[in-house]
């Protein structure tokens, strides 16, 4: 009898000694085979990519990644109403009502005439007597809405402001030849039709033009919609607050600085090429100067807040 010093000893017998050696021979061989095996898989797995995630993965899955370059816009709403008025030397040259829709990431604009007839009165009257202040009253109550903010330009500042911005690329209907000597601001226009590249200068006489002589409002908008969506750009965004301290020199106008600030969130997204800012053209009907009340009501409908 043998009495065993630690509890991992392990005793065979003098008469299982043979079959002692025959089992320590199979553990080896075993031992080798096992080696081998895991060897031969991780050399081969290498090779051809036998993970187990290779061998669970559908063939026909595919990964997509996301562009991690693309920041998400920030969350924008409301509804905000502006006029625009652009003259000179106190004759009122034209007017716009502008209003950027949050809500539906969209601008809507209407042009008017300057003798647009406006209770007892005409914007051209209102704006000599008392500038573009009495002309955003004026539309209030023409559009039975509030109007947020008034900007007034002179003709040569807007010009400035305008190609400070940028040229606009716009299409042209047909060839317009004309030259006016009977205004007090007189102009001319000579432009081809076609896709043509339109300065501060080239803006202000064909939207005189289109109001005036051919009584096309709708030319009129379309030209300011494709200046907002060609100006506002993120070119122009990151060199804002550069811009707005031209804008407030040449303006009269009731946007400060603090609401400047607080419509940055606004600007990204309107200058964003994944925003998909949409246009509404609202067209102003005339009776003589007088604006249609079937056309007002569409118009009023454009700039409901």
């Amino acid at each position: 009898m043998r009495i065993f010093k630690n509890r991992g000893d392990i005793f065979f017998s003098k008469s299982n000694k043979e079959k002692s050696t025959e089992q320590k021979i199979l553990l080896s061989l075993l031992i080798f085979i096992i080696v081998f095996t895991v060897v031969f898989l991780i050399a081969v797995g290498v090779k051809y990519d036998f993970s187990a995630k290779k061998f669970f993965e559908p063939e026909n899955l595919t990964v997509t990644q996301e562009n991690s370059d693309d920041e998400a816009l920030p969350e924008v709403s409301g509804k905000t109403n502006y006029v625009f008025t652009v003259g000179e030397e106190g004759t009122l040259l034209f007017t716009y009502a502008i209003q950027v829709d949050m809500d539906n990431v969209a601008y809507k604009v209407s042009s008017f005439k300057s003798s647009t007839e406006v209770e007892d009165s005409t914007l051209a009257k209102i704006y000599s007597s008392g500038g573009v202040e009495n002309v955003k009253n004026a539309v209030e109550t023409l559009l039975d809405t509030d109007i947020d903010y008034y900007i007034s330009m002179e003709r040569k500042s807007y010009i400035e402001f305008f190609n400070d911005l940028g040229e606009v690329n716009y299409p042209v209907a047909s060839d317009i030849k004309f030259r006016d000597s009977d205004s007090s601001v007189t102009y001319s226009v000579k432009i081809k039709a076609g896709e043509q590249t339109l300065d501060g200068s080239d803006a202000v006489n064909l939207i005189r033009y289109y109001l005036d002589e051919e009584g096309k409002t709708s030319m009129a908008n379309e030209i300011l919609l494709y200046c907002l969506s060609q100006q506002l750009n993120s070119e122009n965004t990151e060199n804002s607050e550069k811009l707005f301290s031209e804008f407030a020199g040449y303006s009269d106008t009731n946007i400060t600085v603090r609401d400047f600030s607080l419509a940055s969130d606004n600007l990204t997204v309107l200058s964003s090429e994944n925003a998909g800012v949409a246009v509404y053209s609202a067209e102003a009907e005339y009776d003589e100067n007088e604006i249609t009340s079937d056309s007002l009501k569409t118009i009023k409908g454009y700039f409901v807040k």
